[in-house]
């Protein structure tokens, strides 16, 4: 009998460290599949919080791990509402960077963070319906942002001409806000620019015709609810052109290929 209970007491212990190993590697799995963020990106994470009066993001959490608190999953209750922070994990070492900052709706009332240059892979940001005051930061013209979303805020001042410099933008978005002044012509170098959104802010003045023409990329171009002067002698540069949103004291002349004003 000591010899049946031995051996039934090896096999069962062998069998709970096989068991035990087995849950570590799926465990570890897991976190590896996760990947980390790097420490400099999590403190530009802490610093962008601050910047926008964002209050609610847990930093003892992984951002890049997919829970709800940075990826709150979307609610039909909240159509409106989007609060995500996405992360590229293919880097090699199991690092993850943060490419994509979604906060839409969330009532936000600081300033458009300019410690979002210290992101260094950051390609996407869209602050949609907030209370965000101030301006565009010159930080900003050394990332390589590709889709900038910011209407329906309080922004105000001129639009900066260091925009211009951010030359990998496919779709630039402004509506809604205060910017006043006259479009610089320095948005003329985004020859990538797919989305122009300028519509119901207080800018006022004769449009850059030439300089929007070099824009050959454009799909979208909404410059209704300003006060824009003169006329509009052509656009036919646009070929691509499919929706156009026109101010209301502007006449368009020329060719608009079958570009919609609405």
């Amino acid at each position: 009998m000591s010899i049946i209970l031995y051996i039934n007491l090896r096999l069962f212990f062998t069998l709970t460290f096989i068991l035990s190993k087995l849950l570590l590697n799926e465990g570890a799995g897991i976190q590896a599949q996760a990947g980390y963020l790097p420490l400099d990106e999590v403190y530009a994470l802490r610093e962008i919080g601050g910047q926008l009066g964002k209050k609610d993001w847990d930093f003892s959490l992984n951002p890049c791990d997919g829970n709800p608190n940075w990826a709150t999953p979307q609610n039909a209750v909240m159509p409106r509402y989007n609060n995500t922070v996405e992360c590229n994990c293919s880097y090699p070492g199991n690092v993850c960077h943060v490419v994509s900052l979604f906060l839409m709706g969330q009532d936000l009332d600081g300033v458009l963070p300019p410690s979002l240059a210290k992101l260094p892979y950051i390609k996407n940001i869209d602050l949609t319906r907030n209370y965000l005051n101030g301006t565009i930061p010159p930080e900003w013209t050394s990332t390589k942002l590709e889709y900038l979303s910011v209407p329906v805020n309080r922004l105000s001042g001129r639009i900066p001409l260091l925009l211009g410099n951010i030359t990998s933008l496919v779709y630039l978005n402004l509506e809604s806000n205060m910017f006043f002044g006259t479009v610089p012509a320095e948005l003329g170098k985004l020859k990538y620019l797919t989305n122009l959104v300028l519509r119901a802010n207080n800018l006022y003045g004769v449009l850059p015709i030439s300089e929007l023409n070099r824009l050959t990329n454009l799909t979208e171009l909404c410059l209704s609810s300003n006060n824009f002067s003169g006329n509009i002698p052509s656009l036919k540069s646009l070929t691509k052109l499919q929706k156009l949103r026109s101010a209301s004291r502007i006449s368009i002349r020329g060719s608009l290929h079958q570009a919609k004003d609405i």
